[in-house]
């Protein structure tokens, strides 16, 4: 009988010894129809009561639960029980003990008790075995008082009885033959330990010896016998000396318990695997009283809050809780408790035991006694701090893209791909001449009509950006609200969200109209500069001023063809104009003459290159005008010169150059001899492209001529 200190005034309601699941409920079956009385105790008093205590003790159930364990034992036992109780608690040895038991009416039972700790509904309990040995005690007795008695009664007992003289059974009842699934006869003519499992049998054997010689072993102790069938059974041994025929003997009560040991054991399996899954779970998982004091807590709840198990054991709640998710957390438990219902996704700020804070998010549910009462709670504990910081990120991201959005000096949109403002920055309703981005988007609901200059250039951008996902640096023209044009430069990309839902435009978009008009002013008095230069060279040699013009148009054409931008095919043409400007340092005589050169003339005309380049590298134009006056005799080969540069080394522009000096002075008459024809020129380009000559740059000139019908005007 469990013996701790209780309140008196208080009784418990029976409460179910399992959960609800089917682990538990197969234990519950076990216990209830284990051969043995169950009960449980906790603060000394009954909260659990099998089916068979009661049927033993006389008591039912609502009579014994919430009553003291002790007010039940002979008052002359009492404290030897609890002396009992207190030892196999402390040591648990799981020794059994006799005494009286006061029935129902006064009557008395001699009971056999084992009692283990436990732990019930979070508490410490006591889990007892309770066994009626009266019978036994009777045969006891009997023998003491005639030898001519006891066999009856030992033929009558519901226990199994042997004596054993030496090691050989002098005497087994009918109880231990159904036991072990032998006949009498059989077991009366073998040494007992044969009966007894091997790993058993020198414990047996060892204990009966002692016993023999007069020494006191441990009388009451448990081992496992192999019956006829090949059956272990686990059997309680209760012995003592007697005088047998004279002779010291052994009296053993053998009682079968292996229904109680497999209950055991299906317990013991059963909390197991709950507390492995409990201490495997990356989750973590607690249980707490109605006050928010915890009782259990897992590795994992431990290591989130940042306190040690045992520092949780006890511990309140509000000791890692702030104030708002302290008021917020029992709300949510108070509803819990009120309702039934569990609760989920609580999220609660913590106070870490390092006094770092974190974020929780907690899901649980009440727990009941028996009775249907609320004891407390359990819950599963998520640590989500990275996440919530992650939030708080994006809302600090989402908070400094809102400021720039709003202030930003270039013009911010969203449209759809049909061709409405979904949302329009403050400086985007400026640039179109609006007060408010409100008033743009409920005036402009068809970009391409309404804004564009051209209209055809939206169609033409949304496929560029569909096929390229993004459009940088691209200049067109705008209409302004009043009706005025204006010059932007835009980037543009195309956004596809997660659920891949229509996709729209986004862009940034600059007014570049001031920036256009000064290029445009800066770019005629750069061609003003140019032709005066060429202007320069005809002085000296009109044909040469003749030849740099046609290859400037050519070159033009060439680089349109390429896909240049406008802007490189404008520095493009005004460096064929004056790519020949080196040629002022030419001797005229050299340039005129009508024969053909000496290798010392050609040698100075080859350095019109060097000396083009001198005149111009100081000159600030927009485009490496410069550079291509240099390179436009250079050859993909390294054959060229002045550098003998080869390959992607030579500016694009130049290799552009090149393809059209070459075709323009076959194409034409030279002073020295007559013009060679434009097939030759294109048969020379052809067959020298890779070699000599950029391969696609030959390729868009033998198009501009054979497709296109090109002509070199004179």
């Amino acid at each position: 009988m469990n013996t701790e200190s209780n309140n008196p005034t208080s009784k418990a309601r029976p409460k179910k010894i399992f959960g609800d699941d089917e682990v538990s409920s197969l234990a519950q079956a076990i216990l209830s129809s284990a051969g043995v009385g169950i009960y449980i105790v906790q603060d000394g008093r009954f909260v659990y009561v099998s089916p068979l205590y009661q049927k033993l003790t006389g008591y039912s159930e609502k009579e014994l639960i919430g009553t003291h364990s002790l007010n039940y034992i002979h008052q002359e036992d009492r404290t030897m029980v609890r002396e009992k109780a207190i030892r196999s608690l402390q040591t648990k040895s799981l020794e059994p003990y006799e005494y009286r038991f006061v029935k129902k009416h006064r009557k008395i039972l001699w009971a056999l008790e084992t009692i283990t700790p436990i732990i019930y509904d979070g508490e410490r309990a006591t889990l007892g075995s309770f066994m009626d040995i009266s019978h036994r005690k009777k045969v006891e007795e009997a023998l003491q008082k005639s030898e001519e008695n006891y066999r009856l009664l030992f033929e009558s007992a519901g226990q199994g009885i042997l004596i054993a003289k030496d090691e050989t059974i002098q005497f087994a009842n009918a109880a231990l033959s159904e036991i072990l699934g032998y006949p009498k006869e059989v077991i009366t003519s073998r040494p007992f330990v044969t009966f007894v499992h091997p790993e058993d049998r020198s414990m047996l054997l060892n204990r009966h010896r002692m016993r023999l010689k007069g020494e006191i072993p441990e009388n009451d102790y448990q081992f496992r016998v192999i019956t006829s069938d090949g059956t272990i059974k686990w059997l309680q041994i209760n012995a003592r000396i007697i005088s047998w025929n004279g002779v010291p003997a052994s009296l053993s009560f053998i009682t079968d318990i292996t229904d109680r040991r497999q209950a055991q054991e299906d317990l013991r399996a059963s909390e197991e695997k709950y507390r492995t899954i409990i201490e495997q779970m990356e989750d973590g998982y607690f249980e707490i009283d109605l006050a928010g004091n915890y009782t259990f807590v897992n590795d994992a709840e431990s290591n989130i809050v940042g306190y040690s198990r045992e520092e949780m054991s006890g511990m309140n709640a509000r000791c890692y809780l702030d104030g708002e998710s302290l008021k917020r957390a029992t709300q949510v438990y108070k509803a819990s408790y009120k309702t039934g219902e569990p609760f989920k996704s609580l999220e609660v700020e913590i106070i870490r035991k390092d006094k770092t804070k974190g974020f929780n998010e907690i899901s649980g549910a009440v727990i009941r006694d028996a009775g249907g009462k609320p004891v407390g709670f359990r819950g599963f504990t998520r640590d989500v701090t990275e996440r919530k910081q992650a939030e708080l990120r994006l809302q600090r991201s989402e908070e400094r893209y809102r400021d720039i959005f709003e202030n930003a000096q270039e013009g911010i949109y969203q449209t759809t791909c049909e061709g409405r403002f979904l949302m329009a920055n403050q400086a985007m309703a400026r640039i179109l001449g609006y007060d408010t981005p409100e008033e743009l988007l409920d005036e402009q609901t068809d970009l391409a009509r309404r804004i564009y200059v051209n209209p055809e250039e939206r169609t033409k951008v949304i496929e560029q950006v569909q096929r390229e996902g993004v459009v940088r640096g691209q200049e067109i023209q705008f209409y302004r609200n009043d009706g005025r044009k204006i010059w932007i430069s835009r980037t543009m990309r195309i956004v596809r969200d997660e659920q891949n839902n229509e996709p729209y435009l986004e862009g940034i978009v600059e007014d570049i109209t001031e920036k256009k008009e000064s290029v445009d002013r800066l770019r005629k008095a750069l061609g003003g500069t140019v032709q005066a230069i060429a202007s320069v060279v005809e002085t000296k040699d009109p044909y040469t001023a003749g030849h740099q013009r046609r290859v400037a148009d050519l070159a033009r054409a060439m680089g349109t063809e390429l896909g240049l931008s406008p802007d490189q095919i404008e520095g493009l043409r005004m460096a064929g104009i004056i790519h020949d400007i080196g040629k002022i340092s030419v001797p005229a005589e050299i340039l005129s003459t009508p024969r053909r050169l000496t290798p010392i003339e050609f040698s100075l005309i080859k350095m019109h290159s060097q000396s083009g380049y001198d005149i111009l590298k100081d000159v600030d134009f927009p485009w490496p005008i410069a550079r291509m006056v240099l390179e436009h005799h250079e050859r993909m080969d390294g054959s060229g010169y002045p550098n003998g540069l080869t390959g992607n080394d030579i500016l694009l522009e130049s290799r552009v150059l090149a393809v059209a000096d070459v075709v323009e002075a076959m194409a034409t008459h030279r002073p020295y001899r007559p013009a060679l024809g434009l097939e030759a020129a294109l048969e020379e380009i052809n067959l020298k492209k890779g070699i000599l000559y950029d391969p696609d740059v030959v390729s868009v000139c033998l198009k501009l001529f054979h497709d296109k019908n090109f002509v070199i005007k004179a």
